[in-house]
């Protein structure tokens, strides 16, 4: 998960902002712009598909016991669902002419591993 820690990372810069400023305000703060926020989604979500094999390959690799893969993929797959969800509402609350991956499309994703 760590290629998508700097997506998460946006977010929690947005909520924290979100308690002082309003949405409109936050495209204009320093690092938080339009582009960053493009950038964050192309350097975390560009070859996602690859990323998340890999994610699998790697608990599958460390992990002792066969049987506690499923559970475990599982649980990875609705957490980071969950943070991407919310990442998505508030790209649509800040950035309401941004598009991203829709939350679906990653769920497809997901399920088709």
């Amino acid at each position: 998960m760590q290629q998508f820690e700097r997506l998460f990372q946006f977010a929690r810069r947005i909520e924290d902002l979100m308690f002082t400023i309003t949405p409109e305000e936050i495209p204009f703060q320093i690092g938080l712009s339009k582009v960053d926020l493009r950038k964050v989604i192309k350097s975390s979500l560009s070859g996602v598909d690859k990323s998340i094999t890999a994610m699998y390959k790697k608990i599958q690799k460390n992990l002792t016991s066969e049987e506690l893969l499923p559970s475990l993929w599982d649980k990875c797959k609705t957490e980071f669902l969950d943070k991407y969800d919310s990442f998505a509402q508030l790209v649509a609350k800040v950035y309401p002419s941004e598009t991203i991956p829709a939350v679906s499309e990653m769920r497809d994703l997901l399920a088709s591993m």
